[in-house]
């Protein structure tokens, strides 16, 4: 069986228009979800975007070990292991972090189309035109140089009367037109990420006050520093991108029931991270690096939509926890590749076939980061506790989930117990992945970066990209090869 995986960037979980809890068009996921399993306990494991991604191609949890940066050479990823057993595979992206140099995310990926010009991507020489930004500068969240990048973007785009969304999809439906016998390919769709700036025709569906700014790229950190009527209107812009991005995955979806690919291909649609509007006074992902980055629900709750060809649990909604490094599993099984040793995640195929989650608590965490005191989020099916490394400036907290789902009622002070023990528990699975006793004192305790980390940091890496090439260098050859 071939697999599929579109992952768009920044999808609430809370967007679907099926669940009913935004009023936001999505039609086509809506048919997905249909035909599909949809999970209801996806929770991040490692945040954001790029340190996401190592979690889903390496199939194990990543943040407590990897920081922001490329994808670690420690054991051969999906698209190697699809290729070692004769898959063809491709890569589709306008992920503008993907495009860094050396970031080496296009690993293993035989055919890959890197769509350029998303965001900030440095593509146009500094003479190229701009559009005109829709509210002062000064009212956006993004250095001036990545703001200039993005304005000689967007005008180069909007010349050629499309954008980078459209022509990601565009290219993939190209291959997939010739599809090979076996493949596995990865759509990497950056949007609904902001910068917001679908077109028009999704943008009229949702209110729009004119008496407010328009902010396409906000400041992450209070909310309360834009007033009712513009976060009304990012709500609206943000929406419009989700609707866009649906629409795309229809054209996507019928082009391969065209080509009769659906009778033979297992379809995952995930995302990687939410984002703010408001709840909890947070605009954004992150907030400022003088406070915590706290995972609340509209942040680590993410869609996950599994399509297969035999229908398995079609239409249902599966409860139960899941998280990112369970779709390396997943895939592997769908295609009928035997699993692989190193994966740390739990594929999700028994899920479709009636069997109960196995997993008892997903925990989720912001990588080391210099500066930032991230907490970390542990979920079961009781509780929520946001983790603080720092609890004496901003304490820990914990939310009931059967009653509160959306964490806003603190309940720590009544549950000291509850939280004690989840606290251990994130300790033991810390242990459990091999983090070194100063990564420890650094995730649980805001402990400072040295210049020594650092060097031991290098040398880790190092060591584990020797590893990886001694054991596996030819790995990734066709089983034919």
């Amino acid at each position: 069986m071939n697999v599929l995986v579109l992952c768009s960037d920044t999808f609430r979980y809370d967007h679907l228009g099926f669940l009913k809890r935004h009023q936001v068009r999505t039609p086509n996921l809506d048919a997905l979800a249909a035909q599909s399993a949809a999970f209801s306990d996806f929770w991040l494991c490692s945040f954001p975007t790029l340190v996401n991604r190592i979690d889903v191609f390496s199939g194990r949890y990543a943040f407590p070990l990897f920081k922001w940066g490329p994808l670690p050479h420690q054991f051969p990823v999906l698209s190697e292991v699809f290729a070692h057993h004769g898959f063809a595979t491709a890569m589709f992206a306008d992920n503008v972090h993907f495009m860094r140099r050396g970031y080496d995310f296009e690993r293993g990926f035989a055919h890959q189309s890197m769509v350029r010009g998303q965001c900030y991507d440095p593509m146009l020489p500094r003479s190229a035109p701009m559009v005109d930004l829709p509210c002062p500068e000064e009212r956006l969240g993004v250095s001036h140089d990545r703001l200039v990048r993005y304005r000689r973007n967007a005008y180069w785009y909007q010349q050629q009367g499309t954008n980078t969304t459209a022509t990601l999809f565009r290219k993939a439906m190209e291959w997939l037109e010739k599809p090979p016998k076996k493949f596995f390919a990865w759509i990497d769709a950056f949007d609904p990420h902001d910068p917001w700036d679908a077109p028009s025709e999704f943008l009229k569906h949702y209110p729009w006050d004119p008496q407010a700014a328009t902010i396409i790229w906000p400041k992450g950190g209070t909310a309360s520093q834009y007033t009712p009527g513009e976060l009304e209107n990012m709500r609206s812009l943000y929406k419009a991108e989700v609707t866009q991005i649906d629409s795309w995955t229809g054209k996507l979806l019928e082009a391969m029931r065209n080509k009769h690919l659906l009778d033979n291909t297992a379809i995952i649609f995930c995302s990687d991270h939410g984002y703010y509007f408001g709840e909890h006074d947070l605009i954004g992902k992150t907030v400022r690096a003088s406070e915590r980055t706290a995972i609340y629900e509209e942040l680590g709750h993410i869609p996950l939509l599994i399509r297969h060809p035999d229908g398995l649990s079609a239409g249902k909604t599966l409860p139960g926890l899941a998280q990112p490094p369970d779709i390396f599993a997943t895939a592997l099984e769908l295609a009928g590749i035997p699993r692989v040793p190193w994966a740390q995640g739990n594929s999700l195929l028994p899920r479709l076939k009636g069997e109960p989650s196995r997993q008892k608590f997903a925990i989720s965490g912001y990588h080391p980061h210099r500066g930032r005191a991230s907490c970390i989020t542990i979920t079961t099916d009781e509780w929520a506790l946001m983790y603080s490394p720092t609890p004496k400036s901003q304490p820990s907290e914990l939310y009931h989930m059967p009653t509160d789902p959306r964490h806003t009622r603190n309940v720590i002070a009544e549950n000291p117990d509850v939280a004690t023990q989840l606290s251990q528990l994130i300790s033991d699975w810390l242990d459990g992945l091999g983090v070194s006793p100063a990564g420890k004192r650094q995730l649980l305790h805001n402990a400072p970066f040295t210049a020594w980390h650092k060097l031991g940091y290098k040398s880790w890496l190092a060591r584990n990209r020797w590893s990886c090439w001694k054991n596996y260098r030819n790995y990734a050859r066709p089983a034919d090869a």
